[in-house]
Formats: structure tokens, C-alpha cells, sequence
């Protein structure tokens, strides 16, 4: 189903983002949900990936529902879960589907999360345009959003670089590289990765895969969100809750009520 995320690259998801602070960011999303009153603990996770946040939540009395488009993700996701939640605390659901068109039914949701650039995945208005409503269908009146996405400004400001990551793994290592070519025109970063799982120094699997990554600006996301009845509330420097953002800031963080 997904043209990114493969085999492969899930497999050794974990691995490359291990110095990724995923506790920090769930206690960040919790106080989001204090700032804003959150009114009840029902949290749709999209493009859950491998679990990383709704595990934590889950951990922390949230009912968790993770989406995502990847089955080679998801998989990793359930079995995580089960081999690391005990039977006191709820197991997360996990299910396969796009957040462009997916639509799950039942109770509506008090937040949604859109973690590690999930929007902006959606290259084109359209796909925007299908997240969002996705999103805003599956929450009640004055239920939260929160994501974060690449900061335009700082995106052309400071510019993608080529960038190489070694890890250690089980037997060896995994290299990545990665080199990006932007498209300011279409606010499109094309972000190619190369991966190679090496045990004993010899090469046992390598993979390619291309990511597009959108990015936005400030009026812009205003104007999306409002266009699918969210509110935009805060737009911060991602991990800085007291800083505005400005010209090298990568990442930043948004919150919106549904109106």
C-alpha cells in the first residue's frame, strides 16, 4: 500500500531514530493537552509508524488509536505493544490506512496527532486539503490537533544538507545517507535516503526510498486548518514552548481546536 516505509526501511526505523527523545514529546503532548483542557483521553495517532508515541500515551491512561499507511510499520507497532504493555493498561489499536481518505467510525476522538512531519507528507493542496478533512471528521467540537511540520522559512533559509547517519545494530551496522533537493516553488523537499544493513562488514540488504516532504508557512497553515474547521491556536519552535518561531527553526509545532 505505502511507496515509502518499506520492508526494509521499517525494520530498521527503531534503529535510526533511537536518539530520537520520544518521551520528552509525549510529555510535551501532554502538556499541550493541559494548556488546552483537554476533555477526555480518546487520542488518534496518524502516521503512528512504529508505535513510539502511542505506546508511551497508552502507558500514560490514554485509549490510543494509531494509523498508518505502512503494514511493515504496523506490524512492528503490535508487536512492540504486546511485548511491552502489560495487561493492566489498554492495548493501542493499530490500523492499516491513509489519512487522506481513511474513516473509522465509532465515538469521536478528543485529539488527533499528526507526529514527525505526518502533514507534510501530503505534497499537493489536495492531499492537504483530504488530511485535514480526515482529521476534523474524527474529532467532536473543541477537540485538539497537534502536529509539527516543516517551517518554510527555515527551510529556505538555512537549506537541507547531505548528511550521513552510522549506527550500531544486532551482527553490524546500518549506514544511511541522506541527500534532499528542494522545489521552492511547490514547497516540496525531495529527501532520498540510501540504507545499507551491513553484518560482518558485508552488505546484507540495501534500500532506497525517496520521501516528499511538504513545507508551510505561518498564514498558510492558518488558512488550511480554518478551511477544514480548526482553529490554529499556537505555533511554537518545536520542543520550545516559549520561543516563537523564526529562520532556523526546522521544525515547529502546531495545535488547533475543531470549531
Amino acid at each position: 500500500m505505502s511507496d515509502v516505509f518499506g520492508a526494509e526501511y521499517a525494520r530498521q526505523y527503531d534503529l535510526l531514530y533511537q536518539d530520537k527523545d520520544y518521551d520528552a514529546e509525549v510529555a510535551l503532548l501532554e502538556r499541550v493537552f493541559e494548556r488546552h483542557a483537554l476533555r477526555g483521553n480518546r487520542v488518534l495517532d496518524f502516521g503512528c509508524g512504529t508505535g513510539q508515541h502511542a505506546i508511551r500515551l497508552a502507558r500514560r491512561g490514554y485509549d490510543v488509536t494509531g494509523v498508518d499507511r505502512s503494514p511493515e510499520m504496523l506490524a512492528i507497532a503490535r508487536v512492540k505493544a504486546e511485548q511491552t504493555l502489560d495487561e493492566t493498561i489498554a492495548q493501542p489499536a493499530f490500523v492499516e490506512g491513509d489519512v487522506t481518505g481513511i474513516r473509522l467510525g465509532g465515538e469521536p476522538y478528543d485529539a488527533a496527532l499528526m507526529m514527525f512531519a505526518v502533514l507534510g507528507y501530503q505534497v499537493s493542496n489536495a492531499a492537504v486539503r483530504a488530511a485535514l478533512a480526515t482529521v476534523r471528521a474524527h474529532l467532536r467540537e473543541g477537540s485538539l490537533l497537534v502536529a509539527d511540520v516543516w517551517y518554510g522559512p527555515a527551510v529556505l533559509s538555512v537549506r537541507p544538507s547531505e548528511r550521513t547517519k552510522v549506527v550500531d545494530a544486532p551482527g553490524g551496522q546500518i549506514i544511511r545517507s541522506v541527500r534532499t533537493s528542494l522545489d521552492t516553488l511547490a514547497q516540496r523537499a525531495d529527501v532520498r535516503y540510501r540504507v545499507w544493513r551491513l553484518r560482518d562488514k558485508q552488505v546484507v540488504a540495501e534500500m532506497t526510498e525517496t520521501h516528499a516532504m511538504r513545507f508551510f508557512f505561518p498564514q498558510e497553515l492558518s488558512l488550511v486548518f480554518e478551511d477544514a474547521g480548526l482553529e490554529l491556536l499556537e505555533l511554537r519552535a518545536f520542543g520550545e514552548e516559549d520561543a516563537p518561531p523564526d529562520e532556523t527553526t526546522w521544525n515547529v509545532l502546531a495545535v488547533a481546536r475543531a470549531r
